[in-house]
């Protein structure tokens, strides 16, 4: 090591390509620089996002069902990822079919009670 020195090459250690789970995308410097470890910025699914909006949405008819697919989509995505999102896409999937059901429901009970 202080034969390196001597002959001027740099002896600093090359920081690793993905130094954390979850890194990959991220800047090495911007995680490890300042003092200490600098945890990387959270990530949230954008399809579990958008699940959760239509969720919030579902009063139209067939967005709950959107919402719910969006929701299962996202549950898949994060399955492989280091994302965060899990409670949005099962929130979306519980409002998205229960708001469904009760449409379906309520579009029966208007044709029986025509019929």
């Amino acid at each position: 090591m202080r034969a390196a020195a001597r002959r001027g090459e740099d002896t600093a250690m090359a920081s690793p390509r993905a130094p954390f789970p979850g890194t990959e995308s991220l800047d090495p410097t911007q995680i490890l620089s300042g003092p200490g470890y600098q945890a990387p910025p959270v990530r949230t699914d954008g399809v579990a996002t958008a699940a959760l909006l239509c969720a919030i949405l579902s009063f139209i008819p067939l967005v709950g069902l959107a919402a719910a697919g969006l929701g299962i989509w996202a549950l898949r995505r994060l399955r492989r990822s280091y994302g965060t999102g899990r409670t949005l896409a099962r929130l979306a999937i519980v409002v998205g079919a229960t708001a469904s059901v009760l449409q379906l429901w309520i579009l029966v009970a208007i044709v029986a009670t025509a019929g």
